[in-house]
């Protein structure tokens, strides 16, 4: 006895199967359009100077960094957003009334933060401090840029950086130009 199917096509599970596959992928990549439409590019620099020059001007300010002596350690309280650097430099270097601690997020700028650091109470070893607060503390990976508070463009302002993951306490060294630690 041979059996005929009497219902039609589209009662038949294989064929919606089949249909299914690349719709789905249609839907994905019209979600994928959309995505890319409501989201921004923040990792463009957005400078009048192009970035070869804010590149240089960059790697300029890390040199003078290196020739200075300048290091730092920053204390980072996630909890709390309690943020404390202590700068050690040769004593002939004068340094800045107010840092700027920036954190840029490596892929969303609306995560970034600039905290303006205050002179503090030196250390016990004499070393300068400065102190400054989160709005709201950060979470995941950073890079992290101490300065002068306001860093002329001149041949004379320095800059440390280094990758922040959430740690207490990391230490900023100027980035040797033959070693590339820069970020």
């Amino acid at each position: 006895m041979q059996r005929e199917d009497t219902d039609p096509w589209y009662r038949q599970f294989w064929p919606w199967f089949i249909i299914a596959l690349p719709a789905s992928a249609v839907v994905a990549g019209l979600y994928t359009l959309w995505l890319a439409g409501q989201t921004t590019d923040s990792l463009v620099i957005r400078s009048d100077d192009g970035i070869d020059v804010v590149t240089e001007r960059n790697m300029l300010a890390e040199q003078v960094a290196l020739r200075l002596g300048i290091r730092a350690v920053v204390n980072i309280e996630p909890d709390t957003g309690a943020v404390v650097v202590t700068v050690s430099a040769p004593q002939d270097t004068r340094l800045p009334s107010s840092l700027k601690l920036q954190l840029r997020h490596p892929t969303m700028a609306s995560r970034d933060a600039v905290i303006e650091l205050q002179p503090a109470i030196p250390s016990a070893a004499g070393e300068p401090i400065w102190a400054g607060h989160f709005q709201s503390p950060p979470a995941g990976r950073y890079y992290l840029f101490l300065s002068p508070q306001d860093m002329p463009v001149s041949g004379d302002s320095w800059r440390l950086s280094g990758v922040w993951s959430g740690q207490a306490t990391l230490r900023l060294d100027p980035a040797d130009p033959d070693n590339n630690g820069s970020p």
